[in-house]
């Protein structure tokens, strides 16, 4: 296999990493618009996806924060009517959260609006580009699971490995 030229390396990371950040601004451009928050919006397409009502233990687990940020977010989104909470039948310190008719309505509105932009984001992708990108980011994403789970290790960079600069690193600092 041939090497890549690692200053086009850094330019296409930089490149898809700034993309990354683009695609994020507009999503929460588009998710303020409906009048609420990042951390609430996305507490409630949780809450959408979900086949049965997680514990607040579980979704601060899953967005990795506190049981007191999302206890405050789930009290706004009660609030402004997003959710409906009630005491289980069968352990009344457990709520049951359920999405009303208006928080469906976001869910619903914000597929169409996601949609949209991801439609918009491809628009000047041919067909034949889209399945070359699709191809691309799939490899991408079996080398660094691999590099995650330690399948595949680093490769050397001019003649030294990862562990040597590290060793390096940790000398100098001594």
């Amino acid at each position: 296999m041939e090497e890549l030229d690692q200053e086009r390396v850094r330019q296409a990371i930089v490149l898809f990493m700034a993309n990354n950040r683009r695609h994020r601004r507009v999503f929460d451009k588009l998710v303020q618009e409906l009048g609420m928050s990042n951390s609430q919006h996305r507490l409630l397409m949780h809450l959408h996806r979900t086949d049965c009502t997680p514990s607040q233990t579980e979704i601060a687990h899953t967005f990795e924060v506190s049981t007191a940020a999302i206890a405050v977010a789930l009290k706004k989104l009660e609030k402004n009517g997003y959710i409906h909470r009630c005491a289980a039948i069968e352990d009344s310190r457990y709520k049951e959260i359920s999405l009303t008719e208006k928080g469906e309505e976001v869910v619903q509105k914000t597929h169409r609006m996601f949609a949209s932009a991801d439609l918009a984001m491809f628009a000047d992708f041919s067909h034949e580009e889209l399945e070359t990108f699709m191809v691309c980011l799939e490899k991408m994403k079996t080398t660094l699971r691999e590099l995650e789970t330690g399948e595949k290790q680093l490769p050397r960079i001019r003649g030294i490995h990862v562990h040597e600069i590290l060793a390096g690193a940790g000398k100098e600092s001594t």
